[in-house]
């Protein structure tokens, strides 16, 4: 059975069981930081790593590395596009537009402005007409940006956020 370890809360760790959940893979959650944490979590991620994803002996940190196999190493739609300019654009995104996410606090307006430049091209996702990896990658931050009381903003932003936050795999991952 493969495992997600990680944080309870940790947006990181949220990633990868937002794509394990959209690619229809079965998977145990094992948090370390619950009181009573499965034994497992100390034998298969002693580094206690979050995200860190372990099936059969093999081990694979980093948020965007696992969702990345997780989408390349499963049968089910493709969260990547096929087309290798499309590829390189959601590639760009992830490089670019996510790992600000990652690094900028949320009320920073320039946080901001790079989601809303993601979002100018008028896509319902990031790959057209279905999410796409950078929609997943983006969406745990998105959330505890409005749960610490900073809307997504400017218009576009806000827009996006009002018709993906009740996407069910997102709300069935939810810490």
């Amino acid at each position: 059975m493969l495992e997600i370890h990680g944080k309870k809360d940790c947006p990181f760790a949220w990633r990868v069981r937002l794509t394990a959940r959209q690619k229809a893979v079965d998977f145990d959650w094992l948090p370390y930081d619950v009181p009573v944490p499965d034994p497992r979590t100390a034998e298969h991620n002693p580094e206690r790593k979050s995200p860190l994803l372990w099936e059969d002996g093999f081990s694979l940190a980093e948020s965007v590395i696992v969702a990345q196999y997780l989408d390349e190493s499963r049968e089910g739609r493709r969260l990547m596009p096929a087309n290798a300019r499309d590829r390189a654009r959601a590639r760009l995104l992830l490089a670019t537009v996510v790992a600000k996410l990652e690094v900028t606090p949320s009320h920073a307006e320039s946080r901001a402005a790079a989601v809303d430049r993601a979002l100018s091209d008028g896509r319902a996702y990031r790959g057209g007409d279905s999410p796409s990896l950078p929609d997943l990658m983006l969406w745990p931050f998105l959330a505890l940006q409005e749960r610490d009381g900073v809307p997504p903003q400017p218009a576009r932003a806000a827009e996006y956020w009002r018709r993906v936050k009740d996407v069910p795999e997102l709300v069935a991952t939810r810490p």
